[in-house]
C-alpha cells in the first residue's frame, strides 16, 4: 500500500519582513511592475523563519530544516502545503510553485509521473477512509491548496542516491490591503533525498 508523504513548509512572515536586507530589497523594488522576487538559499540566515517538517514516521533526519531526508516507497506521493507561523499576522503566505532546479529536471522525470503540481481538490468524506488524526494531518486532507507529485511504481529506490534540488515560490499577501496585494514572492531552495523505506 503506498503512502503520502505530506511535507509542511513552516513561514514566519512576520520576522522575514523585518529583516533589515529583505527591507532594503522591497524598498528597491517598490515601483516594480512585477512581483519581486527574493531568492533564499541554505546558506542565508533565514532557518529559523521558513523551514520544513514532516510526519516523523517517514523521517530520516533534518526535521525543522530545509534539508530533508525521508524514507518513501514506489508509489508514494508527495505533497507540499504551506502554514504562517506568525500570530496575528496580516500576511498570507501561499505556495505559488514547486519547481524542480534546471540541471535536475531529468533525475525527477526519471523518478516522479510528473513534476510537482498544484492540487485543488478540497476535503471530503472519502479522503477519510481509513484514516484518523494525524493520518488526516499529515496527508493535508483539509488543505485544499497542496502541490503533489508520485513516485513512478517502477522506480528502483534502493538503487538510486536521491537527492533531489528544487525550489519553492512562497508568496506573501497583505491581507490588510482591500485587494490583499501581493508584497514579495521568497525563492526557497530547500532539497530532499529520497532513502528506500524498509
Amino acid at each position: 500500500m503506498s503512502n503520502v508523504i505530506g511535507m509542511m513548509v513552516l513561514v514566519d512572515s512576520a520576522a522575514l519582513l523585518k529583516n533589515r536586507r529583505i527591507q532594503e530589497f522591497l524598498k528597491q523594488n517598490s515601483e516594480a511592475r512585477e512581483i519581486p522576487v527574493f531568492t533564499i538559499r541554505e546558506e542565508d540566515e533565514f532557518s529559523s523563519s521558513i523551514y520544513m517538517v514532516a510526519d516523523h514516521r517517514h523521517v530520516v533526519n533534518g526535521q525543522g530544516t530545509n534539508n530533508l531526508t525521508i524514507k518513501a516507497a514506489p508509489g508514494d506521493e508527495l505533497r507540499w502545503w504551506e502554514t504562517n507561523i506568525s500570530n496575528n499576522s496580516p500576511f498570507e503566505v501561499i505556495i505559488k510553485e514547486v519547481s524542480p532546479a534546471t540541471n535536475t529536471n531529468l533525475k525527477w522525470q526519471d523518478i516522479f509521473h510528473h513534476t510537482p503540481s498544484l492540487n485543488l481538490s478540497s476535503y471530503t468524506g472519502n479522503q477519510s477512509i481509513g484514516l484518523k488524526g494525524k493520518d488526516l494531518f499529515w496527508t493535508a486532507a483539509f488543505t485544499d491548496h497542496k502541490y503533489q507529485t508520485q513516485i513512478k511504481e517502477d522506480t528502483l529506490l534502493s538503487e538510486l542516491n536521491i537527492n533531489l534540488d528544487y525550489h519553492i515560490d512562497l508568496q506573501i499577501m497583505n491581507k490588510s490591503h482591500p485587494e490583499e496585494k501581493p508584497v514579495c514572492i521568497f525563492r526557497w531552495f530547500p532539497k530532499i533525498q529520497l532513502q528506500e523505506a524498509s
